[in-house]
């Protein structure tokens, strides 16, 4: 009897360990370094079905694109402003941070847009709030969250948001969920995941724009800095681990992180900068059969595409993409942006280089230092 006792406890020790096979129900992408004329061939697996160049104006000059979303307009996050675009690229306005009154932001942190609605969000970390606003920036309504966040997204019956590393509740946890369903009735703190090491608090705190990303179901996936895992958020909030990038013996250790003195993160990415590993793993597209994701090694940006069908793996510094029937190879900056629409859609935010795409008809007057183009694309 007391055989089959420990028997059974030892199948329930294993069901329950971290590193059991339950908890473990996770796709391994083994991500070695590309060489740096490595070309990833963007059109054997996604078609580009839009290219639209913003129109570059004093009023509308953006400094840096963080975030897209689309539905009949494109609103682009700047640094302190963000732009409405018609699908031409012909701009049309903008709202800028610090303007006094009622609908007032000090930080750009992020944006949500609600296509059903006809309406976006614009979250302000400093004072903590979510402001409402209609198409044409007027302002609507006002919710205080409570907790400053550097990245927040909606579902249908809740809100998400992620303090990257800096500890906003009684847990040093990265992931936070709020129950709700609107601002007018606001939402209230339910539950945290993803429990970091408390000394990363002090001076991990990463302002990104890709934590969330849309995906082809009814969840998100999530990403956090100095990790190498994409989770994926079901519809309920709870995350769970689907993606590991192992970059093997160039990983970033916990001890490369913790106990070394740092004290902005600014020290951090000079000392992983100089040491060949590879790290922030960002700006996540999900499709049916694909996954898009971005790293950088060495303080240099590469993109990976992983093809979930027969489990290969296409990485480089460059990236090659067809142009209305013609063919460019640019490398992979670190202005460029990637993100998902969900549902097998994503956009590339590309920043304009001299010379290039200048060849392609009605791009002519296109000039270096002008607005980025945004290229949408979709699953093949």
């Amino acid at each position: 009897m007391k055989q089959y006792i420990f028997i059974l406890f030892f199948i329930l020790m294993v069901g329950c360990n971290p590193s059991g096979e339950k908890e473990l129900n996770y796709t391994k992408i083994v991500q070695g370094l590309p060489s740096i004329n490595d070309v990833v061939e963007f059109n054997n697996y996604f078609e580009i079905s839009e290219i639209i160049p913003l129109e570059t104006s004093d009023s509308s000059i953006i400094d840096y694109v963080y975030k897209v979303v689309a539905d009949e307009y494109l609103f682009i996050k700047g640094g302190g402003a963000v732009y409405k675009f018609d699908r031409t690229g012909k701009f049309l306005s903008k709202i800028e941070k610090g303007i006094d009154g009622p609908n007032n932001f000090k930080n750009l942190t992020d944006i949500i847009l609600l296509p059903e609605q006809n309406r976006i969000w614009i979250y302000d970390s400093n004072n903590r709030n979510i402001l409402q606003f209609d198409y044409d920036f007027n302002f609507e309504i006002k919710h205080n969250l409570g907790f400053p966040l550097f990245g927040i997204e909606r579902t249908k019956e809740q809100l998400l948001g992620s303090p990257g590393y800096m500890r906003s509740t009684d847990k040093p946890n990265s992931l936070l969920r709020f129950s709700g369903n609107n601002l007018a009735t606001g939402y209230s703190f339910q539950e945290s995941y993803l429990p970091f090491n408390e000394e990363k608090s002090k001076y991990l705190h990463i302002n990104r724009s890709d934590y969330f990303s849309a995906t082809n179901r009814e969840g998100l996936n999530f990403v956090n800095s100095f990790n190498d895992s994409i989770y994926y958020i079901d519809k309920n909030g709870v995350p769970e681990v689907e993606y590991v990038i192992d970059f093997e013996d160039k990983k970033v250790l916990e001890e490369d992180l913790t106990n070394r003195g740092y004290s902005t993160i600014v020290d951090v990415f000079t000392f992983i900068n100089s040491t060949d590993k590879s790290f922030n793993v960002g700006n996540i597209v999900q499709t049916n059969e694909y996954l898009i994701y971005r790293f950088f090694n060495s303080g240099k940006p590469f993109i990976s595409i992983y093809n979930k069908t027969d489990n290969s793996l296409s990485s480089g510094q460059k990236i090659k993409l067809k142009l209305k029937d013609r063919e460019f190879i640019f490398n992979v900056d670190e202005e460029m942006r990637i993100g998902s629409f969900g549902n097998g859609y994503g956009y590339i935010s590309l920043p304009l280089e001299g010379g290039v795409l200048d060849q392609i008809e009605g791009f002519e007057t296109i000039k270096e230092g002008d607005n980025p183009i945004i290229i949408l694309f979709h699953e093949k």
